[in-house]
Order: structure tokens, then C-alpha cells, then sequence
């Protein structure tokens, strides 16, 4: 059961949005030196070695079950190789910024398709209408005017890869859920190695037309896997073991704003009214789906206590 959040976790909450915030950052330095299957299989692969490093400290072993790998396979597919790939390609055509921001719907994708996958998760008048203005703001920030030329607006389909990414994340934390309680450290290690696995023919390929590398695009590389990758990794572990997913929830809100702030004055990025708008759309939707079932049951309790109440009174 979650527990009640105390200083040490709001620092966690903290450090772990700057690094998930600053990663599109990071992504757009290496991407100056690498192609995307490279950088996505790099920063895995470093990452893979923070965790097994740490699990090897706390005497945990990886499955040694075949079937135990399939789950972690799928996982590694849809949570590490195909959005870290899409986030990567997204970047060549639109700023940092605007991906962090397109990314941030994915809590609305969550809860849209738990009501078809998940028992009980049922898509409530608040969440439906959290959606749609989600839905509102990616459309505003894209703009109607986008939707024109599509087979050479690589701006569009910049945006659009960043809403795959993010909508694979989001069927990767339905299928998580579906696979019910298991070792979390366990199973994102195990994911981790297989994504490494995963990545490496494509980054293999590519790799003879890397030219020599950046200092700083190698040193973004090296960052995103120590540290929005795997440090993010063990951080989120332990705000989900301690005071649970309601709480980590925040960060959903955060983390937008700090890759505005990032591209805006680390690599002099334009925002542009329509995006701030668009952004506020997909914050409110994403707080309207989230709070509003909360506030529905605080309320229908709050009722039957007053009934109760009166019947004793009475």
C-alpha cells in the first residue's frame, strides 16, 4: 500500500524530472553526431549496465525461465526500442521542446485504452473530456494549417512520431499492469538487456557512418544512459514502491515545462503563444482525467457521510 510522501521522495520526484525533462536536450546534442539507431543503442546499452550493476548489489538474478523473457521482450519493444527510436527521429524535425511536450499526452493514452484493457478502469465523463482537450492542445500546438502537404511536412510527421512514441508507452504500462505483481527491478533489467539486444543490428549497420563524434554529443550519449535512463530507471522504482503511482503522477506535469525551459534557453528554441496554449490544454486534460474520478469519489463519500449522519441524528 503507498505511503505518505515525505521530503526524501520529493527530491526523488525532483531529480527525476529534470532528468526526464532535460533528455530531449541531451537527444537533440547527440543527435548532432549520431544517427538515431546509434544514440537509442548506446544509451540502452549504458543503462542495461547501471542495472545490472545495481542489481548484482542487491543479489538479484535475471530469469532463468525461457518464458519469463517474453514479457521482457515485448516490454523492450514497446517501452525502450520503438519510442526511443521514434522520440530520436522526431527530433531531427522538430525542436526538443515541442517532443516533450507531444510526449506528454501519453497519461491520456494510459487512461483511454485501460478502459478497454484493464477491469475497472472505466473511461469516466472527466477522463473522456481530459482527452478531448488533450487531444484540443496537440492540435493547436500542431496546427490545422500542418495538415496540408503531408507527404513532404517532415515537421508533421516529426510530431506525429513523437505521439507514437508516446502512445507506446502507453501500451507498454498497459501491458505492464496486465502482467500483475513481479520483481519491477528484475523485469526492467531483463527488459533492458533485451532492448540492448534488440538495438544493436540497427546501430551495428549504421554505425560506419558515424564521422568522428562531438565531445558534447558523446557526453549526451553518456548522460542519457547513466542518468535519464538508468538512474531515472531505479528513481521511478522507488517512488512507485514507496508513496505509488498517484504520487509519481506529478511528474506528468513537470516534465513538459522543464524541456520548454531546456530548449528554450540551452538551445535558444522559439515557443510560440499556440504551443504554451496547446501545452495548458494538455495539462488541464491530463488533470481533469487524473483528479476528476478522485474528486467524484471524495464527493459521493462526503454524501453518504452526511446521510449517515442524519440517519443517526435523526
Amino acid at each position: 500500500m503507498p505511503r505518505a510522501a515525505h521530503l526524501g521522495d520529493w527530491l526523488t520526484l525532483s531529480v527525476l524530472t529534470m532528468l526526464w525533462g532535460t533528455a530531449f536536450f541531451f537527444n537533440e546534442l547527440a543527435l548532432a553526431s549520431f544517427p538515431p539507431s546509434v544514440l537509442v543503442a548506446g544509451r540502452i546499452v549504458i543503462a542495461t549496465t547501471v542495472l545490472l550493476v545495481y542489481m548484482w548489489g542487491k543479489g538479484i538474478k535475471l530469469p532463468t525461465r525461457g518464458g519469463a523473457w517474453v514479457p521482457m521482450i515485448i516490454l523492450a519493444i514497446l517501452g525502450n526500442v520503438l519510442p526511443f527510436r521514434l522520440i530520436a527521429w522526431a527530433q531531427n524535425h522538430i525542436d526538443s521542446s515541442l517532443a516533450g511536450i507531444l510526449m506528454s499526452v501519453m497519461p491520456l493514452f494510459v487512461l483511454t485504452l485501460a478502459h478497454f484493457f484493464l477491469p475497472g478502469s472505466r473511461l469516466t465523463p472527466s477522463r473522456l473530456t481530459g482527452f478531448i482537450l488533450g487531444f484540443a492542445g496537440v492540435v493547436l500546438i500542431i496546427g490545422p494549417e500542418a495538415l496540408g502537404g503531408l507527404s513532404d511536412n517532415m515537421t508533421l510527421w516529426g510530431a506525429l512520431a513523437a505521439l507514437g512514441a508516446a502512445f507506446s508507452y502507453s501500451v507498454s504500462s498497459i501491458y505492464a499492469r496486465r502482467l500483475g505483481a513481479t520483481d519491477v527491478v528484475q523485469l526492467s533489467a531483463g527488459m533492458l538487456l533485451a532492448a540492448s539486444l534488440i538495438s544493436m543490428p540497427g546501430a551495428t549497420a549504421d554505425l560506419p557512418i558515424v564521422a568522428a563524434p562531438g565531445t558534447a554529443a558523446l557526453l549526451a550519449v553518456a548522460v542519457l544512459g547513466l542518468f535519464s535512463t538508468g538512474l531515472a530507471t531505479l528513481l521511478y522504482f522507488r517512488l512507485v514502491q514507496g508513496p505509488g503511482p498517484a504520487f509519481l503522477s506529478i511528474v506528468n506535469y513537470l516534465v513538459p515545462v522543464v524541456a520548454v525551459v531546456a530548449g528554450a534557453l540551452l538551445l535558444d528554441e522559439s515557443v510560440s503563444s499556440s504551443i504554451f496554449a496547446g501545452m495548458a490544454l494538455i495539462l488541464f486534460g491530463i488533470a481533469l482525467s487524473e483528479l476528476g474520478g478522485r474528486a467524484s469519489r471524495f464527493l459521493v463519500g462526503w454524501q453518504s457521510a452526511v446521510q449517515r449522519t442524519r440517519i443517526v441524528t435523526d
